[in-house]
């Protein structure tokens, strides 16, 4: 024997439809849904990516690795697609893989593992060579191969500002005018 949902005095809260009229009034979006085609992966090629993320992880395993998170920004057609590069610093292999791949972006030290990557208010655009594989068990996915760090695209320069205020001469009190 079954018997009603017991919501309270309010009844059922999904057979009103005011109560979702928030999400609808209040910027919520959801036409992407309607366009959203499933794909979660991006054809192989080369892609250019802006850096989101560098950090200091640790894998399933329990293995300590660095990753890092990018994020696709051309071709047009596969911008904001989300990469993942990890190098498992089990051993030292694995640490001269690291090495070899973040040099380029400017790591030096190693205390820079621990810092924030990018650093704040810097943006860091790479070159990316994307291979995509199918696992059997997990379904198609990307592997970033390599990358090299190259110039931001036009669109992502933003233009001198009107209002900057300009340096004032160190050699002078107050600067010049």
């Amino acid at each position: 024997m079954s018997s009603p949902l017991n919501f309270g005095n309010a009844g059922n809260p999904f057979d009103d439809d005011d109560r979702l009229t928030p999400f609808d009034a209040d910027g919520f979006d959801l036409s992407g849904f309607d366009t959203a085609d499933g794909t979660t992966t991006v054809p192989a090629g080369v892609y250019l990516c802006k850096i989101e993320r560098g950090e200091l992880t640790k894998t399933k395993a329990g293995k300590l690795a660095y990753r890092l998170c990018l994020r696709t920004t051309e071709p047009a057609e596969h911008a904001g697609f989300t990469l993942w590069r990890w190098y498992v610093l089990a051993d030292a292999a694995g640490w001269n893989r690291l090495v070899n791949a973040i040099q380029p972006l400017g790591f030096t030290q190693k205390d820079q593992l621990r810092a924030v990557y990018p650093p704040i208010g810097k943006d860091v655009y790479v070159k990316a060579l994307v291979s995509l594989k199918n696992d059997p068990q997990y379904g198609p996915s990307n592997d970033v191969e390599r990358f090299e760090p190259c110039d931001p695209p036009a669109a992502a320069v933003a233009p001198p500002n009107p209002f900057a205020v300009l340096p004032s001469d160190a050699t002078k009190e107050g600067g010049t005018q």
